[in-house]
C-alpha cells in the first residue's frame, strides 16, 4: 500500500532547501536587474546580463522541482532537481570564466552546490522511493 507521507528527514530537508531557494532566486532577481550596471562597470557588456537571467530561471525552476517532490510527492521533482543542478554548474562556470573569477575557490564553490543539494536529497528521498511514497 502507498504511504502518502514523505520521511520526516526529507520534509524537513525539503522545507530548507525550499525556503534558501525562494531567498536566493529573489537575491538573484536583484542581481540580475542590477547586472546591467554591473556589467557595465566591470566592462562584461550583455553576456553578464543574459547569464544572471538565466541563472535566475534555473534558480527559479529548482525552486518549483523541490516544490514538485515537496508537495505533489513525485520522482520528476528529483530528476529536474538534477538536471537543473547540472545546467546551473555550466552557468556558474561560464559567468565565472566571463567575469575572469574562474578560480579553484569559485570552481570547487559551483561543484558543492551542484551537486550537495541533489546528493543530499536523493539519499534523504531513497527510502520514500523504495517504499512508493514519492511516485
Amino acid at each position: 500500500m502507498e504511504n502518502n507521507k514523505l520521511s520526516t528527514g526529507l520534509t524537513v530537508w525539503l522545507w530548507i532547501i525550499f525556503v534558501v531557494n525562494v531567498l536566493a532566486a529573489i537575491g538573484g532577481i536583484v542581481v540580475a536587474l542590477g547586472a546591467s550596471v554591473v556589467g557595465a562597470a566591470l566592462g562584461l557588456g550583455s553576456i553578464y546580463v543574459v547569464l544572471s537571467f538565466i541563472g535566475v530561471i534555473l534558480q527559479i525552476v529548482i525552486t518549483v522541482s523541490i516544490g514538485i517532490l515537496l508537495f505533489a510527492h513525485k520522482k520528476i521533482g528529483l530528476v529536474l532537481i538534477f538536471a537543473f543542478a547540472a545546467l546551473g554548474f555550466i552557468v556558474s562556470m561560464v559567468t565565472y570564466a566571463v567575469t575572469a573569477q574562474l578560480g579553484v575557490g569559485n570552481i570547487v564553490k559551483a561543484i558543492i552546490s551542484a551537486i550537495l543539494m541533489p546528493v543530499i536529497t536523493y539519499l534523504f528521498a531513497k527510502n520514500d522511493i523504495a517504499n512508493g511514497t514519492i511516485a
